[in-house]
């Protein structure tokens, strides 16, 4: 894990590094190798930024946001899927249960994709890869559910410590390719010559990869692509690649959950979901204001052969309302 960190951190790319997630100082990674600190992450600043609970937890707060949440899912739904165990995250008790906030919110997610996971999963193995993941919450309830999953996770090298760590709690037999054991396997020298083929991991439970690994992945072969939060913290340069390696690897017919803000600019650039740099090959399965967070819009999208022009008048509909929304009404 270390190894894969310090190769993952060096070579990274400094232009896909935004604004937002430009926070870690150059001697970070003595906290981040610290094991105590590691055993209780999801409670300290390990996972600042891709962990609501460290900022919005609050009794009320939960308590609303679960009462909610039973009413689309059901309470036993949740009781299977929640995880407040690793990492010591801070949990409010509720009904005589255990809950971490940030955690509801994953499992909403893994409820709005259980069926088309089950309509994917049909496969075996199928390929689910998340882009910008955190400690890897969502992944695991998939995997948890979906054991023919193949998942790859694309993300910062500090996350991607950190999931390693958090998935091998969770899953002690999986068989995880990091970096380090990816370039080892490639017999690679250097990233530059890299090819990551379907073949080279299909022995493999997780696989965990900076993000600009992302290029070197020849397809196409994945057949869900999601994205909870993040694309919205990410510069336009990012954004951009990042779509453009989903376009190009996507299969026919796959699917790709994009949960995002209307608008947010703290990543130095003003990042819209309206304006998100979707090809027209898509159509909307989903498309609504997203579940307790009504800043934020939740899409699910389908893959499509033949172009469809009526995404982007659907997608000019959405807020902010501004001067796209006024045209679409034209």
């Amino acid at each position: 894990m270390r190894k894969s960190y310090r190769l993952a951190k060096s070579l990274f790319p400094k232009n896909l590094i935004s604004k937002h997630w430009d926070i870690y100082p150059s001697n970070f990674q003595e906290i981040l190798f610290d094991n105590e600190k590691l055993l209780s992450f999801r409670s300290n600043e390990l996972s600042f930024k891709f962990n609501d609970s460290l900022e919005k937890t609050r009794a009320f707060r939960t308590t609303r946001v679960l009462d909610r949440l039973i009413k689309i899912t059901g309470r036993a739904f949740i009781e299977k899927n929640k995880e407040i165990i690793v990492g010591s995250p801070l949990t409010h008790k509720i009904y005589n249960e255990e809950y971490d906030y940030h955690d509801l919110f994953i499992i909403y997610f893994s409820y709005t994709l259980f069926p088309y996971l089950k309509e994917k999963s049909k496969k075996n193995p199928f390929f689910v890869s998340e882009i910008g993941g955190g400690y890897g919450g969502l992944i695991h309830v998939i995997k948890k559910n979906f054991p023919n999953a193949i998942c790859i996770l694309f993300d910062l090298p500090e996350q991607n410590y950190i999931s390693n760590f958090y998935l091998k709690k969770l899953h002690p037999k999986a068989r995880i390719l990091n970096l380090e054991s990816l370039m080892k396997i490639k017999r690679a020298t250097s990233v530059g010559k890299l090819e990551i083929r379907k073949n080279d991991l299909l022995e493999f439970d997780f696989i965990i990869l900076p993000g600009y690994l992302i290029n070197k992945i020849q397809g196409p072969f994945i057949d869900i692509f999601i994205n909870t939060r993040s694309f919205m913290e990410m510069n336009m340069a990012t954004v951009n690649f990042y779509f453009s390696q989903i376009h190009r690897v996507m299969i026919e017919n796959g699917l790709f959950y994009c949960v995002n803000r209307y608008q947010k600019k703290t990543s130095g650039d003003k990042v819209k979901f309206k304006t998100l740099p979707f090809d027209n090959k898509w159509q909307f399965e989903i498309s609504r204001q997203s579940f307790s967070q009504p800043l934020i819009h939740e899409g699910l999208l389908r893959r499509i052969e033949a172009e469809n022009m009526k995404l982007k008048r659907a997608l000019s509909k959405l807020k902010p309302y501004d001067i796209e929304f006024f045209k679409s009404l034209i």
